[in-house]
């Protein structure tokens, strides 16, 4: 039995988040970049705006994470006739984030039969998210002689409740697929304590940032390792695995560099704070 409607959230609302100035500031402090367009972030303005992506499971103390995006430039990557993952979790989109991009991107917003079927399938953020899929078109039927066509009101989107699924129900799953999930969730966690060890006032013990940071690298190898293998059963310089796995080299030196620059500034900020309360 479906739910009152009344209680339910029929709204699209999605996580465009616009950045505030100490948002801002820390992003450029900790030189945060677009991961699709390596663009520096920015405040709201012209074609600049900024979009979140919250985890699926919550930290310890029940917050969530978030990744942040341009976008224009998210959307590029989600507008497909096939399912696409996010570039840096490697995990499917929301539901209500997908809307929310397409509601603002996409030349034709209100042409809901355009949209693809594979969108219905997204896990959704909120409980109360209501799915509209339209219905099938039915076959064109020739009108009996002298009978006036039957003109009816389009029918509305008919409202799918849906519940909280798994993001990627593992027996569904190809090889392929589970070896995938598994190198990016462990690149995720180690890149997750890594963060968390940064915002530290004072160190920890036995100098955990750089090996948070080289647990970072070892599984950014591991990942590369995997595309690799990929990308030469393919054997094709073009193939979308060869530029997956050159995608993927370009992006751990960037990763490598930058983590470097932070660790480098966390020390000396340690220290700071070490011989201020000397």
């Amino acid at each position: 039995m479906l739910p009152a409607l009344d209680r339910l959230h029929l709204s699209r609302t999605g996580e465009f988040h616009p950045l505030s100035q100490p948002e801002l500031d820390e992003f450029t402090d900790e030189e945060k970049v677009d991961p699709i367009t390596l663009e520096s972030f920015q405040k709201d303005a012209n074609d600049w705006r900024t979009f979140r992506v919250r985890n699926e499971t919550p930290r310890a103390d029940g917050t969530y994470k978030y990744h942040y995006y341009k976008a224009s430039a998210l959307w590029q990557h989600y507008d497909s006739s096939t399912p696409k993952k996010d570039p840096l979790t490697n995990q499917p989109i929301w539901y209500e984030d997908w809307m929310a991009l397409h509601d603002a991107y996409d030349p034709f917003p209100n042409a809901v039969e355009l949209i693809p079927l594979w969108v219905y399938g997204l896990p959704t953020r909120e409980p109360g998210t209501v799915k509209a899929q339209p219905q099938p078109m039915q076959r064109f039927r020739a009108q009996p002689p002298n009978q006036l066509p039957n003109r009816r009101i389009p029918m509305s989107p008919t409202p799918i409740w849906v519940h909280r699924q798994p993001n990627r129900p593992q027996h569904q799953l190809s090889e392929e697929d589970r070896e995938s999930e598994r190198l990016y969730a462990v690149r995720n966690r180690a890149r997750e304590r890594f963060d968390q060890l940064l915002r530290l006032d004072e160190p920890g013990p036995n100098n955990a940032l750089r090996n948070a940071m080289r647990d970072v690298e070892l599984a950014g190898e591991a990942i590369q390792e995997f595309v690799d293998r990929l990308a030469a059963n393919e054997n094709n310089p073009n193939g979308l695995r060869t530029l997956q796995a050159g995608s993927e080299r370009y992006g751990r030196r960037e990763t490598a560099e930058r983590m470097q620059r932070q660790v480098d500034r966390a020390v000396a900020r340690w220290q700071g704070n070490a011989g201020a309360g000397v």
